[in-house]
This record gives C-alpha cells, sequence and structure tokens, in this order.
C-alpha cells in the first residue's frame, strides 16, 4: 500500500510538472525574452511551449512576468477580432478580456 501511495504522489508530481512545461508563451525569433499573450511588448512573437523558449535560452519577460501569470486563473479572451474570430490571447482579468478588448 505505500509502494502504490509513493507512485501515485511521484506520478501527480510529474503531471503537474509537465504541464508548467508546457504552457504557451510567446517569443520572437531574434528576441531574448518570452512574454504572456497579452505583453505590450510581445510585438511579432510566435507562440511556443514554455520548454522550447528555455530551450532556446530565452528568459521571462519583466514587464508581463510569465512565470508569475501561470500562477493565474488564467481564461482564453472573450473579445472578437476584426474577423469576426474569438481573440487568442490569454487573460486572468475579471472582466475576461485581455489589454485591446478590455474597455477603459
Amino acid at each position: 500500500m505505500k509502494k502504490l501511495f509513493i507512485i501515485a504522489f511521484f506520478l501527480f508530481f510529474a503531471a503537474f510538472a509537465n504541464k508548467a512545461f508546457s504552457q504557451t508563451v510567446y517569443a520572437s525569433d531574434k528576441g531574448t525574452k518570452y512574454h504572456t499573450a497579452d505583453c505590450k511588448l510581445s510585438g511579432d512573437a510566435k507562440d511556443m511551449t514554455l520548454a522550447a523558449a528555455k530551450k532556446a535560452s530565452k528568459t521571462a519577460c519583466g514587464v508581463c512576468k510569465p512565470e508569475e501569470h501561470f500562477k493565474d486563473k488564467t481564461v482564453q479572451c472573450s473579445g472578437k477580432t476584426a474577423d469576426g474570430s474569438q481573440c487568442k490571447r490569454m487573460t486572468s482579468t475579471k472582466e475576461g478580456k485581455c489589454y485591446q478588448h478590455k474597455t477603459t
């Protein structure tokens, strides 16, 4: 029974660690930083996994702080793009909208 508990604990921890590295971040090919989807500094960044960004020796942006952002409960922005499709950015705001779609 004790071995079963240890195995279950290990599997739970492995799944949690895998989820952290499968998070989507945004980085440009030339840049050295990775960002959250709603960071104003992301510019022409493309989406990639956190693991891929770290493998490419990219570091976290000091403005949007993606490492802290992953701790928040995030949802996909409910705003609509110019072509009518749903925005792909993730947000943790109360309104459920990214910086570009929230009303001021």
